[in-house]
């Protein structure tokens, strides 16, 4: 549970206090997102397969304390280097997977989180994919915003 705590004050205080290159309601939507797609993810994997899961089996009150996923997005989008070569991105999307299994691979060490038959393997896997999801999402939104003005 600390390292439940300890992330989350973190993860706020970083959002709070970073130099903002995306605006307020960028870092909403696209938290939105990233909630709306952990959530979809936790009730496929965890509740239907059972393949891992937060805490303990089943529904957990805990498991509405984990900010991370908002937090997470809004710094990774946030410095993300959208006006740099495709070497780059890759590259800091590498670095945002490797930190992100090495947190995953902490928080199941310290039972936050549990596996059944996922592997922290998978996971190293699947993160490219999402943050890529990330970056498409916010690419959408500034679409949106732009048809929103020419209105």
């Amino acid at each position: 549970m600390v390292l439940l705590i300890l992330t989350t004050v973190i993860s706020i205080l970083s959002v709070l206090v970073m130099p903002k290159r995306i605006s307020w309601i960028e870092m909403y939507t696209t938290s939105l997102f990233v909630v709306f797609l952990g959530s979809v993810a936790d009730v496929y994997l965890d509740a239907k397969y059972d393949l891992y899961g937060f805490f303990t089996k089943g529904v957990d009150f805990e498991y509405l304390l984990i900010f991370i996923y908002p937090a997470t997005n809004s710094v990774f989008l946030n410095f993300y280097p959208q006006s740099k070569s495709l070497a780059k991105k890759a590259l800091y999307i590498t670095v945002w997977v490797i930190l992100t299994t090495l947190f995953e691979y902490i928080s199941a060490q310290t039972e936050v989180f549990y596996y059944n038959e996922w592997k922290t393997i998978y996971s190293f896997f699947c993160y490219p994919f999402l943050y890529i999801a990330m970056v498409l999402n916010l690419k959408m939104i500034h679409r949106l915003q732009i048809i929103d003005k020419q209105k």
